[in-house]
């Protein structure tokens, strides 16, 4: 089992690295621009604040981080760690087209992460989570590694809920966006991989339930764009 998970690791990474270089412009045209809106309402609930330190976990190549760096007052600093070097490589490559400095980015495994307890103000993972093999694991380094009282904020993709527009999504989803993403992306499993490994995540209750499981209170989700993406969004308490 152990080594199957393992496997698998080395597969999504194999296949984020594949398509790193044109990832930032996939999600723009396979999502008609709505990825930068999800991931500023992600933000905003995260509340970043003043000269702190924040970790942007599952981070690819730093949209969030970049995002959360740009908030009004914002003085701190952000951690953006990701399992794929080379997603993280052009990360760094757009934070110095952007004169951006105060983002770190740090090859890391989300099931084991490299930091001390209570090290962040809060943390966020936007289009992570499904890909990680133990998620309940995933959380608990996440309360590990934030401080007491403080947010952590998951955004993933879920199934609309409005029969009407359920159907016409999932026909874009499962046939027109694997189709467009591999012509796009020159790579043919990324963007079947997708679908499938959304319609294997937990339903909003079952994820908003295994984040209460590994501790965390005030716990609450929401939707966006018809039901395409969910916010979640708890609180830390130790």
């Amino acid at each position: 089992m152990l080594s199957d998970q393992r496997h698998n690791k080395e597969k999504i990474q194999q296949m984020f690295a594949a398509i790193s270089k044109r990832y930032d412009l996939l999600n723009r045209v396979l999502s008609f621009n709505q990825d930068k809106y999800w991931r500023r309402i992600a933000v905003s609930k995260l509340q970043v604040d003043g000269d702190s330190c924040w970790l942007d976990m599952c981070a690819g190549t730093g949209d969030v981080s970049i995002e959360m760096v740009k908030q009004e007052d914002f003085s701190g600093s952000v951690v953006a760690g990701d399992f794929c070097a080379e997603m993280l490589r052009y990360g760094i490559q757009k934070c110095k087209r952007l004169d951006i400095n105060n983002i770190k980015f740090v090859n890391a495994d989300a099931e084991n992460l490299p930091f001390d307890k209570n090290t962040f103000d809060g943390a966020i993972t936007a289009f992570g989570i499904r890909n990680i093999a133990d998620r309940k694991k995933a959380l608990l380094e996440l309360t590990r590694t934030v401080r007491n009282n403080r947010r952590i904020v998951i955004l993933e993709f879920s199934s609309p809920t409005n029969r009407i527009f359920k159907s016409v999504y999932h026909c874009y989803f499962k046939r027109i966006l694997p189709l467009s993403g591999s012509i796009l992306s020159k790579n043919d499993t990324a963007y079947s991989y997708l679908p499938a490994s959304v319609q294997a995540f937990p339903g909003r209750q079952e994820f908003a339930a295994l984040m209460k499981n590994v501790g965390m209170k005030n716990v609450e989700h929401f939707d966006l764009t018809f039901g395409i993406v969910t916010v979640y969004v708890g609180t830390t308490q130790k």
